[in-house]
């Protein structure tokens, strides 16, 4: 009888934490859209009261990673949910961005072996079914304010689909020390070509020359903020409007 019991109350409490599970992984996944439409200020005020109410839920540390204010720190956040809750609905995009950041920083190696992991382990991610990028080395060694997963476009870059849009949200003139990355490329004429389609649609941009590795890139940066949380709402903005990913960077 107790044993009989004692099986009851274990099956009762472990429907209960999947029922909380489920209402913490919708939370999240709402507070993901809210993102991806620029909202992030209203997330960042509720984070303190969700890694309060839930610690150590895999959606959370993904919210963590995403609202992070550097590349460095997002990737331990991200990596946190891949190595500790690996079967999570999160695991899969922490991955993809981990391979991402790798691929900012240069580090092809490590990126690919991220990309060989996710390919692996979850077959059938929709990151999978995307093309992404090729990675080049891009401008990353000043990780401040990298919150966003960041593009790195192979040569020559996809054509962006022409639309006749008016900025909502112009950027401030020249005062701003953020932007935000669009693409890095090793052709100048490809850097170029994807400042002309910014600058058509009437968005500040310019192009910045680095050397990484013994390699010269070129960077295409676009708006200028006063900070890194306006870049990031300018970078949602460019994303829902014209499919473009970017990451927001420091310019000093």
């Amino acid at each position: 009888m107790r044993k009989a019991l004692s099986v009851l109350l274990f099956y009762g409490f472990a429907a209960v934490l999947s029922a909380q599970t489920q209402d913490v992984d919708a939370l999240v996944r709402a507070r993901v859209k809210m993102l991806d439409q620029g909202k992030a200020d209203q997330v960042k005020a509720e984070l303190p009261s969700l890694v309060a109410k839930y610690q150590n839920h895999p959606g959370i540390l993904y919210l963590q990673g995403r609202l992070s204010s550097n590349g460095a720190e997002a990737s331990r956040y991200y990596q946190s949910v891949v190595d500790n809750f690996p079967k999570s609905e999160w695991a899969d995009d922490a991955l993809y961005r981990i391979y991402l950041y790798y691929s900012t920083l240069g580090l092809s190696r490590t990126a690919n072996l991220k990309m060989q992991q996710l390919r692996k382990d979850y077959p059938n991610s929709p990151h999978l079914r995307e093309k992404p990028y090729q990675a080049e080395v891009s401008d990353s060694t000043d990780t401040t304010a990298v919150v966003t997963p960041p593009v790195v476009v192979s040569e020559p870059p996809p054509e962006p689909v022409r639309k006749e849009v008016t900025p909502s949200m112009p950027a401030p003139e020249s005062s701003g020390n953020y932007a935000i990355q669009v693409g890095a490329f090793s052709s100048l004429e490809n850097a170029t070509r994807l400042k002309s389609y910014f600058e058509e649609l009437g968005y500040p941009v310019d192009v910045q020359n680095r050397v990484r590795g013994g390699r010269s890139l070129h960077l295409v940066w676009a708006g200028r903020f006063a900070s890194a949380d306006e870049a990031r709402r300018f970078g949602a903005e460019v994303k829902r409007k014209h499919n473009i990913e970017s990451i927001v960077i420091s310019r000093y």
